[in-house]
């Protein structure tokens, strides 16, 4: 059995939630920082988590049901394995091979569910029950990223951050446009991304293989002077809150402005517990975002 059909297993497969989903509250799903709304919400029942079987779509899977034998056959398009699922049976097949099921799968208003506990966690599927915000997200691990993350190199840790997916379950009502960004983090730590773009602020935390959206704000100058955070100070301008809630700062931040496009340029630099700017350096043509973020010695200091 291939190691890629594993994979798609455990991402359909995961752990029991003990939550309750219902029609005022539905259940959210997001696969790889994508929204999963274009087909039903997962469901739970006796406290065991479903999804519909078509999520397998939105990992690059073909998914096929026969309505006559009630049967979900699903191909993976790189390797032809197969994976065959019935309605209301405890075995599944992959190729050949039989594999046994704790809960079958059920059809509930003309959509096939599968139950998250099968194979749970037995191939690296990351998956993570979002409480606050009633979702379920299940990523793709990126063993690249995994070792920068481990690396112990802070800049590299904080390359590999903004190459994570990032995750939210609320359509934003803003989109920002312009090429220049900042990504500014907490002093000596790489796991709290604000991530700066046009006028619009996001504020990450990093998760189980994802970043997670905590806040969203829009600069605005009408609430400048209302604005007593130093990110506000740093950028010259009041935040609006457009969801989530800000955090409170408490320690110095670390900033690097993306310039290459169109200004052939960058910078990075410390914002003080006021906002101030204690040190800056600018970087004369980059080539690309890992000139910009480097590990400098005034940020140990």
């Amino acid at each position: 059995m291939k190691k890629t059909l594993f994979l798609f297993f455990t991402v359909l497969f995961i752990f029991s939630i003990g939550g309750t989903a219902n029609a005022a509250n539905p259940l959210k799903l997001n696969v790889n920082g994508v929204i999963q709304d274009e087909f039903p919400s997962p469901l739970v029942r006796k406290n065991v988590s479903y999804v519909p079987i078509r999520t397998a779509q939105s990992l690059g899977y073909k998914v096929t049901w026969n309505s006559k034998s009630k049967t979900v056959l699903i191909v993976n398009p790189n390797t032809s394995d197969t994976l065959s699922l019935a309605v209301g049976s405890g075995i599944a097949r992959m190729n050949e091979k039989k594999l046994e099921l704790d809960t079958p799968p059920l059809v509930e208003k003309n959509t096939v569910y599968v139950p998250l506990r099968f194979m749970s966690g037995s191939f690296g599927t990351l998956v993570h029950w979002d409480s606050k915000n009633n979702g379920i997200v299940i990523i793709s691990p990126n063993p690249d990223i995994q070792k920068k993350l481990n690396s112990g190199d802070l800049a590299k840790a904080r390359l590999a951050v903004i190459g994570l997916p990032r995750v939210q379950f609320y359509y934003s009502t803003v989109h920002p446009e312009g090429p220049m960004t900042s990504f500014i983090y907490t002093e000596n730590d790489y796991s709290k991304l604000y991530f700066i773009h046009s006028d619009s602020v996001y504020y990450y935390e990093l998760k189980n293989g994802y970043m997670s959206l905590v806040w969203e704000g829009q600069m605005s100058a009408k609430t400048q002077e209302n604005s007593s955070s130093p990110l506000a100070k740093f950028l010259g301008t009041g935040i609006d809150t457009l969801w989530g809630e800000q955090p409170k700062l408490t320690s110095r931040l670390i900033y690097f402005e993306d310039r290459i496009f169109p200004y052939d340029e960058g910078e990075y630099g410390i914002i003080g517990v006021d906002g101030s700017v204690e040190f800056s350096h600018k970087v004369v043509n980059p080539k690309q975002l890992s000139d910009i973020i480097v590990n400098f010695k005034e940020e140990n200091q």
